[in-house]
């Protein structure tokens, strides 16, 4: 996909508001994509937490969610051993270390995308702020223009 570079100075201000407008429609996904990114990076911590928890406790009994609001009882057989969904349906069975490695592995991929998509909204509100300059001078090219030819 090849970028082609307009000069902003020749275009009517209605196309660069238009464009300005575009710029922040994809600040605004970019940004809910880094929200995203944290409630995943929560999730994985949340799961770390939980691997600690269940591998210190001598208690075995626990309450298994069915659903969201559905609860049957349990027992822990081994709490050395968790099953860490890898993607796609998939399973694997790891140790308290190798189960905690998995999840601080992809917590720091998720960080390297979340500093990649800061950078971005960065370059972007760059962008959106000079826009805003050559939009300004744009109308104020206009008002005078228009103030000359009334006055002629």
């Amino acid at each position: 996909m090849s970028q082609q570079k307009v000069d902003l100075t020749t275009l009517p201000p209605q196309q660069i508001f238009e464009f300005k407008r575009q710029i922040q429609q994809e600040v605004q996904h970019l940004q809910s994509s880094i929200q995203a990114l944290n409630t995943a990076k929560a999730k994985f911590n949340e799961c770390i937490a939980n691997i600690d928890r269940v591998s210190k406790s001598p208690e075995n009994d626990i309450l298994t969610p069915l659903t969201s609001s559905l609860y049957v009882p349990g027992k822990i057989v081994d709490n050395d051993k968790f099953l860490v969904d890898v993607g796609t349906g998939y399973y694997v069975e790891k140790n308290v270390e190798d189960a905690k490695e998995f999840y601080k592995l992809r917590i720091d991929k998720l960080n390297q995308d979340s500093e990649q998509l800061t950078q971005m909204i960065q370059e972007k509100i760059n962008i959106m702020k000079s826009v805003d300059n050559v939009l300004k001078q744009k109308i104020q090219q206009e008002e005078k223009s228009r103030q000359q030819t009334t006055q002629a």
